[in-house]
């Protein structure tokens, strides 16, 4: 159900801690090797080893998958994006939630931006975006169809569609990472400083991010695909494979979802360990370096925020206007 996938036990739950009564709290995100799944299991160490909550990873095969799962009570919390969120508490027509939106979704916290981008092969003769016209690239995106209006974004920076590339087929964002590692791809898709980009890096002798052009006409044209998608720049990290200067990819903000069937009370403990220990959480990546406390309630124009993570924000001043 809602796309769930067969995992290890490693990444099903973080180290059991605390008394046996403890609450037991699951948190959807996406398969090992994505970026939200390194920074779901970070949370859940953190978030277990400073509550009274036993936190439970539970692995999806795409953001649909997670939303629903959350919205269904199937987990208490999940992570996605502020444009996938939009999309799905308004049902927008033509995207995956079209006609069934996800109602009893909250937002307990703004984490940070997730950096998606294109990728080629280090010695490519592709530059630009404007070159992968007529190349092999992901399509389909069954069990990931958030992948289309975020190709899509990047695409309209430079006029392009889908009809201008060369599709081919995959079923998710782990399997285009492959089919690209096996050479049946031109040009990947993913988000930078994943694990899994480590890894294509390494097999394929190294790969190449694409660089936007970050004008207020590039960035008109990517909001036209939603308008929460903005442009940033990435500098050289050792944990941003693939990025050997100043880069402009896709960002949008990581947002971490709550149901409306969440208690207020563990709404507000795990926003609490979150604020309260950022030092813990670089630790376990330093993709948390861009998580500022300060911002966790940032105002956003379609979500709501649970109440127990604003009664939080409001008794520490971080809520927009306090």
């Amino acid at each position: 159900m809602f796309g769930l996938i067969r995992y290890s036990a490693v990444a099903v739950a973080v180290v059991l801690a605390g008394a046996a009564h403890a609450q037991t709290v699951g948190f959807a995100t996406l398969p090992p090797g994505a970026i939200n799944n390194i920074t779901v299991q970070v949370m859940s160490k953190v978030v277990q080893k400073n509550t009274g909550l036993r936190m439970r990873v539970i692995p999806f095969r795409g953001t649909e998958a997670v939303m629903r799962a959350v919205d269904g009570k199937k987990a208490e919390f999940g992570i996605s994006e502020a444009a996938s969120l939009t999309a799905g508490l308004t049902g927008l027509k033509g995207s995956e939630f079209d006609g069934q939106p996800t109602k009893n979704l909250r937002v307990a916290l703004r984490l940070r931006p997730i950096l998606i981008g294109m990728f080629v092969r280090k010695d490519s003769s592709i530059k630009t975006v404007a070159d992968i016209k007529g190349k092999r690239y992901p399509s389909g995106w069954s069990q990931f169809p958030n992948s289309i209006p975020l190709s899509l974004g990047i695409m309209a920076t430079e006029g392009l569609t889908f009809k201008d590339i060369k599709g081919v087929p995959v079923t998710n964002i782990i399997r285009g990472a492959d089919d690209f590692k096996a050479g049946k791809l031109d040009v990947g898709f993913f988000a930078l400083g994943a694990p899994k980009m480590q890894e294509v890096n390494s097999a394929v002798g190294g790969i190449r991010w694409l660089s936007l052009r970050k004008t207020p006409a590039s960035l008109k044209a990517m909001r036209s695909i939603r308008s929460e998608y903005y442009i940033a720049t990435v500098k050289p990290s050792p944990i941003m494979a693939g990025v050997a200067g100043p880069t402009n990819v896709l960002a949008v903000d990581t947002l971490i979802l709550v149901g409306t069937h969440v208690a207020n009370d563990v709404v507000e403990k795990f926003v609490a360990a979150v604020h309260d220990n950022k030092g813990e959480l670089v630790k376990g990546h330093p993709l948390f370096r861009a998580y500022n406390p300060k911002l966790m309630g940032k105002k956003l124009s379609t979500a709501t925020y649970h109440p127990g993570a604003i009664a939080y924000y409001k008794k520490n001043g971080i809520w927009p206007g306090s």
